[in-house]
C-alpha cells in the first residue's frame, strides 16, 4: 500500500491552488501562528475530542489529545484538534440517546467542511462511540478510533464494586434498611474511582469492543483501562498509525481494508 503523494491529499485542494480562496486558507493559517513548513505537503489529521467538564467518562481526554498529537507529529503529519459534542448518560436528561444523531451529523459536517485528510476519533461512552463512527464513515476518509477505556475496578469495605451494576444491589440494601445514610454516603465516595467509562461489560464496553472487532481501533485498544500508562501509549500510537498506514491510499481504513491495519500493527 503506497503512501499518498502531497498533491493527492484532500487538504491539498484547500491550501495549494494559486487562487484567492487558497490564499485565504494559507494566510489564516499564518494568523494562527503556523509556519508553512509545519503543514504544507503533510497529511492534516483531525482529532475529534468529545471532552467536556460534565463527561466523567472522558475526563482524561485533554491529555490523550496531546498524546495523539505527539504520534501524528512523529509520523510526519499535522494534527488539528477539533472539539465535538460529548454525550454523557450521567448528566444529560432525559437521555443522551436523544442527541446521538445530532453528534453524528456534527462529526460528518465538521470533517467534510475542513481541510483534513484523516481523523482520530476520541470516544468511550456508549452513545458517543456509534455517533462518532456513523458521522465519520459518511465522509469516507481514513479514521482510527481511540477508545476511552474503562475506569479501574472499585472496592468498598473489602468488596469489589462495579459501577452501573452494584449501585442497584446496594440501593436495594438501603431500601431494606441494611445501610444507614452514612453508609450510603461512604458508598457514594467509592463507586466510581476515576476517569473512564463503566468497567462492567455494559453498553460502553460493548460498543468499543465492536469497534475493535470491525478493525477501526488498534488491536487490543478497547481493553486498556483509562488510567493505565498503556492507554497513553496507545493514544500516541493512534496518531502514528493514522499517518503511517491510514493514508496509504484512498479509503485505507474503510471497513474492507481494516485487516491491513491489524496485520501491520503486529509486524
Amino acid at each position: 500500500m503506497s503512501r499518498l503523494s502531497p498533491d493527492q491529499l484532500r487538504s491539498h485542494r484547500f491550501f495549494a491552488p494559486d487562487d484567492l480562496r487558497a490564499f485565504g486558507h494559507r494566510s489564516r493559517h499564518k494568523q494562527l501562528g503556523i509556519n508553512d513548513e509545519e503543514y504544507k505537503g503533510k497529511p492534516v489529521i483531525a482529532i475529534l475530542n468529545t471532552w467536556n467538564d460534565l463527561l466523567p467518562c472522558h475526563s482524561h481526554f485533554r491529555q490523550r489529545a496531546e498524546e495523539i498529537k505527539r504520534g501524528i507529529w512523529q509520523a510526519g503529519g499535522y494534527p488539528v484538534e477539533m472539539p465535538v459534542m460529548g454525550l454523557s448518560e450521567t448528566f444529560m436528561k432525559p437521555t443522551s440517546m436523544l442527541y446521538r444523531n445530532m453528534l453524528a451529523m456534527e462529526v460528518e459536517e465538521t470533517l467534510r467542511a475542513h481541510p483534513v485528510d484523516g481523523a482520530v476519533l476520541m470516544g468511550g461512552c456508549d452513545k458517543t462511540v456509534p455517533a462518532l463512527l456513523m458521522g465519520a464513515i459518511m465522509v469516507d476518509i481514513p479514521i482510527v478510533f481511540m477508545p476511552g477505556g474503562a475506569m479501574m475496578r472499585a472496592s468498598w469495605r473489602g468488596e469489589p464494586l462495579a459501577s452501573g451494576s452494584d449501585v442497584w444491589k446496594y440501593w436495594a440494601e438501603r431500601g431494606a434498611g441494611n445501610l444507614s445514610c452514612e453508609d450510603w454516603e461512604d458508598f457514594e465516595d467509592h463507586i466510581t474511582p476515576g476517569p473512564g467509562h463503566c468497567m462492567t461489560m455494559g453498553t460502553a464496553s460493548t460498543m468499543t469492543s465492536i469497534t475493535e472487532t470491525l478493525g477501526l481501533t488498534l488491536p487490543g485498544a478497547s481493553s486498556i483501562p483509562a488510567v493505565h500508562a498503556a492507554h497513553s501509549r496507545m493514544a500516541a500510537a493512534c496518531g502514528l498509525r493514522i499517518v503511517e498506514h491510514g493514508l496509504g491510499g484512498p479509503q485505507a481504513l474503510s471497513l474492507p481494508h481494516a485487516r491491513v491495519l491489524r496485520k501491520r500493527h503486529h509486524r
